[in-house]
C-alpha cells in the first residue's frame, strides 16, 4: 500500500541494501562535488545550502531502511549485510562532515550576509559548527594527527570495558555470612568446600548490598566490586582524559568538557559546575534528613551508628520496607502487556489531540508488528506514522528503544515528508492464552520511549536536520522524563492497568501511591551519589593531570555528607559512564529531569489530561524540534526562567 507522506520499504533483501548503500554514497559525493565546485564570488543559499538540506532530505529514510534490519531481522544475511551497510555509510558521513573544500563554501555564503529566515540560519550555523567539530578547517597534518587520537580514543574505550568484563574475581561465603538472602538467590550459588560463591557481577552484587543482613559481608563485597578494573583501568581512564584534552584543543576549545557541551543546553562547562553546585547545596537538607533516617535504622539492627557506604543500599531498602507497602510480584498482575499498549495508545491520544488509525494489509518485516498513522484530531491533518515491534523474538535487539525511520522536513518540490518511526522492545509474547505480564520499570519504559515517538511525530520543522530524534540528549529528554509522572498518576494508572483475570479491576490508589512513593525514597541521598560522579566527570574533563581516585577521595565526604570513600576501592576503575559514551555529559540526565520536573509542577500537575493544556505543549515544545534553541522553546512556553525549586519540592515531598 502507497502510503501519503512515507514511501521506504521496510522489508529489503541482502543485496537490495548493498545496493541501496552504494546508491546513497554516489549521490552523496555527487551533490558534495557539485557544492565543492561552486565558485566562492557565486556562493547563495539555493547553490550551497539548499542542495545540503535536500540530500538530507532525501537520504535519511534511505539511510534508516539499510540500518533497521539489523536490530530487526531475523535473517542472519540481511543482518550482516545492513551491519555492513551501516559501517560504509558512517565512514562515508563522516569523510562528508570532514570536506574542507566544502566548508569553504558554507563558510563563503555565511560571509556573504543574505537574507534567510531563523530556522535556515540556525541550518546554515549547524552545518558550519558540524564542519568544524569533525575538523574541516584543519591543516592536513592536524587532521591526520585528530584520526591518531580518535582511534587511540576508541582502542582504551573498548580495553576499558573488556577489562571490566573480564573480571572474573569472586567471594567464597559461608551461609552464615550470607544471612538474610532468600532462599532462591543460595540456591542459585555453586557450593565449594561448604562455601557459596558469589561472582562479582552486578547480578549477584546488589542483591547482597540490599538484603544482607551481615555487615562486614556487605562490606568486603563492596570493596572487593569497587576496585574491579583494577589499576590497568584506572591508568586507562587517566590516559583517555588526556588523549580527550588533547582532541579538544586540537580544534580550538580551551578543555575537552567545553568541546563535548558546547552543542548542549548549557553550552559552557562552567554553567554544568554551577548547575550541580547548586543542586548539591539544595539537596543537602533532604538528604540529611534521610541519612538520620538510616542511622538510626542502624543503631535499632546494628546496635552501631558508625555509617559506611556499605550500609547505604541495605538500609535504604528497609527503610523503603517500613515506608512502602507493596508486593511488587503482585503489582505486575496488573500490567497485561495489551492492555498496558491500548491504554497508553489512548492516553497520549486525549492527552495531545491525536488520533491513532491501525493500517491493516502492510508489508512489515515481522508478522507481530503493527502501523498506526496519526491524524491531528481537530484539523484531521496527517501528522505521521509509527510502527510497533514490541514482542520479543531471537536475534532482535535486546533493549526498549525508538528509531526514526523519516524525519518531517519539506522537500524541495514543496511536498512535506512526515515522521515515522518504530518502537522496538522485548515484551513477553501470550502463551496459551494467558495475557503476558509487565514489571512495573518496563511499564515505565515503553511509556518514556513511546513519548520520543509522540515528540518525533509532532515535529513540524522545515529542516530534516531538526527533527526531534536528533536533538541534543539535554532537550530530547525533557517530554519522556516530564511524561513519565503520568505512569505514577492514579488516574493515568488506572487507564493503563487491569486485572490479568478481570480487567475491569485496575491497580488501585494505595499501590499507585506506593509506587510513587517508592520512586522517590532517599531521592537526596540517590541524587547526590549521582552529583559526584558528575562533579568528577566535569572536573576531570575541564582540568589537567587529576589523579581521579583521589579528587573522588576528596570530594566524597563534601558531598555524601561526610560519609567517607570505602576504603580500598577504587571508583576511577570501574566508572563506565564516564570511560565511555557519556564522558564530560554525565550531568545530562538530572539536568533534563529538573526541567522536566519545572515544567510537570507549572503545566500539568493539577490537572493530567486536560487536553487544552496537552496540546499547548505539543505545538510550543514538541513542534519546532531542534529549529528554535532549547532554552527558548522551555522559557517561551514557562513564561520565565526554569527553576531548580519545583524538582526539590516534589522529591522532598514525596520522599519523606
Amino acid at each position: 500500500a502507497e502510503l501519503p507522506g512515507f514511501s521506504v520499504q521496510v522489508n529489503l533483501s541482502a543485496a537490495e541494501i548493498k545496493r541501496l548503500a552504494d546508491r546513497i554514497i554516489a549521490k552523496s559525493k555527487e551533490t558534495y562535488d557539485a557544492v565543492a565546485a561552486v565558485p566562492l564570488d557565486k556562493v547563495n543559499f539555493a547553490n550551497a545550502i539548499a542542495p545540503l538540506a535536500e540530500l538530507d532530505a532525501q537520504q535519511f529514510p534511505l539511510v534508516q531502511a539499510c540500518v533497521l534490519p539489523r536490530m530487526v531481522s531475523p535473517s542472519e544475511d540481511i543482518c550482516r549485510a545492513s551491519a555492513e551497510a551501516e559501517k560504509r555509510l558512517d565512514s562515508h558521513f563522516l569523510l562528508c562532515r570532514q570536506r574542507e573544500d566544502v566548508y569553504r563554501v558554507v563558510k563563503a555564503f555565511t560571509e556573504r550576509g543574505e537574507r534567510i529566515g531563523p530556522e535556515a540560519t540556525r541550518f546554515v550555523q549547524y552545518l558550519v559548527r558540524e564542519f568544524e567539530r569533525n575538523g574541516a578547517k584543519l591543516t592536513q597534518t592536524k587532521k591526520k594527527e585528530m584520526e591518531k587520537l580518535k582511534s587511540l580514543i576508541d582502542d582504551l574505550n573498548l580495553k576499558y570495558i573488556q577489562n571490566m568484563n573480564d573480571f572474573t574475581k569472586f567471594l567464597l561465603l559461608s551461609e552464615e555470612e550470607l544471612a538474610g538472602m532468600p532462599l532462591e538467590f543460595l540456591k542459585d550459588l555453586e557450593e565449594t568446600d561448604g562455601k557459596r560463591k558469589v561472582l562479582l557481577t552486578g547480578y549477584y552484587v546488589t542483591p547482597i548490598l540490599e538484603h544482607c543482613k551481615v555487615g562486614s559481608t556487605r562490606k568486603q563485597i563492596a570493596v572487593a566490586y569497587g576496585q574491579k578494573g583494577g589499576n590497568q583501568n584506572v591508568a586507562i581512564l587517566e590516559k583517555l582524559v588526556q588523549i580527550r584534552h588533547r582532541l579538544a584543543r586540537l580544534l580550538g576549545y580551551s578543555n575537552y568538557s567545553d568541546f563535548a557541551i558546547e552543542p548542549r543546553m548549557p553550552m559552557t562547562s562552567r554553567k554544568v559546575l554551577e548547575f550541580l553546585e547548586e543542586m548539591s547545596e539544595q539537596l543537602s537538607d533532604l538528604a540529611n534528613r534521610e541519612l538520620t533516617v538510616l542511622k538510626e535504622l542502624k543503631m535499632k539492627e546494628e546496635g552501631d551508628a558508625q555509617f559506611g557506604m556499605e550500609d547505604l543500599l541495605y538500609y535504604m531498602k528497609r527503610g523503603e520496607q517500613h515506608k512502602v507497602d507493596l508486593d511488587i510480584g503482585e503489582i505486575k498482575r496488573y500490567f497485561p502487556v495489551k492492555l498496558v499498549i491500548s491504554g497508553m495508545l489512548k492516553m497520549f491520544q486525549d492527552l495531545f489531540a491525536l488520533r491513532f488509525e491501525e493500517i491493516k494489509d502492510v508489508e512489515v518485516w515481522h508478522d507481530t508488528v503493527r502501523l498506526f498513522s496519526v491524524w491531528d484530531a481537530s484539523s484531521s491533518d496527517l501528522l505521521g506514522y509509527f510502527f510497533l515491534d514490541i514482542f520479543s523474538r531471537e536475534g532482535k535487539y535486546d533493549h526498549t528503544c525508538v528509531v526514526a525511520l523519516q524525519n518531517g522536513c519539506m522537500c524541495s518540490n514543496g511536498s512535506r515528508k512526515v515522521p515515522v518511526a518504530v518502537l522496538l522492545s522485548q515484551c513477553p509474547k501470550e502463551f496459551d492464552g494467558n495475557s503476558a505480564l509487565l514489571r512495573f520499570p518496563e511499564v515505565v519504559r515503553i511509556f518514556h520511549e513511546f513519548s520520543h515517538v509522540v515528540h518525533h511525530i509532532s515535529n513540524r520543522a522545515t529542516f530534516s536536520r531538526f527533527s526531534s530524534l536528533r536533538l541534543e540528549g539535554d532537550f530530547a529528554e525533557i517530554p519522556s522524563l516530564l511524561l513519565e509522572n503520568w505512569c505514577y498518576e492514579s488516574i493515568s494508572l488506572k487507564m493503563m492497568s487491569g486485572f490479568y483475570q478481570d480487567i475491569t479491576k485496575s491497580v488501585s490508589t494505595e499501590a499507585c501511591q506506593s509506587l510513587k512513593r517508592r520512586r522517590d525514597m532517599f531521592a537526596g541521598l540517590k541524587l547526590k551519589q549521582e552529583i559526584l560522579l558528575c562533579l568528577v566527570d566535569q572536573i576531570i574533563h575541564t582540568s589537567e593531570n587529576v589523579d581521579i581516585d583521589e579528587l573522588i577521595k576528596d570530594l566524597h565526604p563534601k558531598v555524601i555528607l561526610g560519609i567517607p570513600l570505602l576504603e580500598g576501592t577504587s571508583p576511577a576503575s570501574c566508572f563506565p559512564r564516564i570511560a565511555v559514551g557519556y564522558d564530560a555529559v554525565c550531568y545530562s540526565y538530572i539536568w533534563s529531569e529538573v526541567f522536566a520536573a519545572d515544567l510537570f509542577a507549572t503545566k500539568f500537575k493539577d490537572d493530567l489530561l486536560n487536553q487544552h493544556a496537552g496540546l499547548r505543549f505539543r505545538n510550543k515544545v514538541l513542534a519546532p524540534g531542534g529549529s528554535k534553541g532549547p532554552l527558548e522553546i522551555i522559557t517561551d512556553y514557562l513564561g520565565r526562567e526554569p527553576s531548580l525549586q519545583p524538582f526539590i519540592q516534589s522529591r522532598t515531598r514525596n520522599a519523606l
